[in-house]
């Protein structure tokens, strides 16, 4: 039980030590957070724990193999390079027009759950690296623990990216707050500057894997 109860807080750790890194989620997370406040950034989180929580289910299920096929890793590659290169386009437009970033807005914290998710899901590199971290992970696990037991420690995994999504969305949330419309007009524009070099990463992938 100790050890199990050890191995719980390692994977929480684990789980935070994940989420801590900026990547496009969190940038979202960022942007609708300046926008929109709390919520928006929260479900843009919640949103990428899905497609994670996806990730990892088929990982459990040994499918991972499937996912490993070159015209899926295609297919993740343009959708992923599109979808950020929007977002990162139609962040820095934003950032320049007139509106008043400071009050919510509904157009800008436009689903916010199904943006997070999609940009978790269809990067593929993000799905690589669950295969890699969770993968290693599971061989953690005593192989004396029945299923339950290896379900409850991916879970703790999960428990820790969302206290950190909530320390983000909390930040974000509480830091627009103490800032002018002017600044977080230049943060929202270096939002959509990293999302668009994200964006050109993927598409260098991409013209790798026919070289």
């Amino acid at each position: 039980m100790n050890e199990i109860l050890i191995l719980s807080v390692h994977f929480v750790v684990l789980g935070i030590s994940l989420a801590i890194p900026i990547g496009p989620v969190k940038l979202e997370m960022i942007k609708h957070g300046l926008y929109g406040g709390f919520w928006p950034s929260w479900l843009v989180g919640i949103g990428a724990v899905c497609a994670d929580l996806l990730f990892m289910s088929l990982i459990f299920l040994g499918l991972s193999p499937f996912l490993h096929e070159r015209w899926i890793t295609v297919c993740m590659l343009l959708t992923g390079i599109m979808m950020l290169s929007y977002l990162g386009i139609s962040t820095i437009r934003n950032s320049v027009t007139s509106l008043n970033l400071l009050k919510e807005n509904n157009k800008n914290v436009k689903k916010p759950f199904w943006t997070g998710f999609v940009i978790a899901l269809m990067n593929p590199y993000n799905f690589l690296f669950w295969f890699g971290v969770y993968g290693g992970s599971l061989q953690s696990i005593p192989s004396t623990s029945n299923d339950l037991i290896k379900i409850g420690l991916s879970l703790c995994i999960i428990v820790g990216i969302i206290l950190w999504n909530l320390n983000v969305a909390f930040t974000v949330h509480f830091f627009r707050t103490l800032i002018n419309d002017f600044t977080i007009r230049w943060v929202a524009r270096l939002a959509g500057i990293g999302l668009l070099a994200f964006s050109s990463f993927l598409t260098y992938k991409l013209f790798t894997l026919f070289s």
